[in-house]
């Protein structure tokens, strides 16, 4: 198995962290509905932040990478992978807060 890039290892960390934190800040007492929507919005919320903090990381990462590259092809690639990472981030978040307006449209 191949190793993975730094910039892998900090989104499956950023990934780990997500799925610790989030069920303590969400929990709660489920009752009825309503209660199910609190919840939902929650996770949603901080998923959303989260992956758009690392998203912004990243880009910040790729773009002294492309300021340091002086043309050297590795880093390119580098900054280029770095960015894809960032669109996926960015895409992630805007997934959970599509996911969570069609749940919220179910139980409603």
């Amino acid at each position: 198995m191949p190793n993975p890039t730094k910039t892998t290892s900090l989104l499956i960390l950023g990934g780990i962290m997500s799925m610790l934190i989030i069920p303590a800040i969400s929990y709660a007492a489920i009752e009825t509905a309503d209660d199910v929507i609190r919840v939902l919005g929650n996770i949603v919320g901080w998923t959303y932040q989260i992956f758009f903090i690392v998203a912004v990381f990243f880009i910040l990462i790729a773009a002294f990478s492309f300021l340091t590259a002086k043309a050297d092809p590795e880093k390119i690639k580098t900054a280029r992978s770095q960015i894809f990472y960032a669109v996926i981030a960015i895409a992630i978040a805007l997934i959970s807060i599509g996911a969570d307006m069609i749940v919220k449209s179910i139980l409603e």
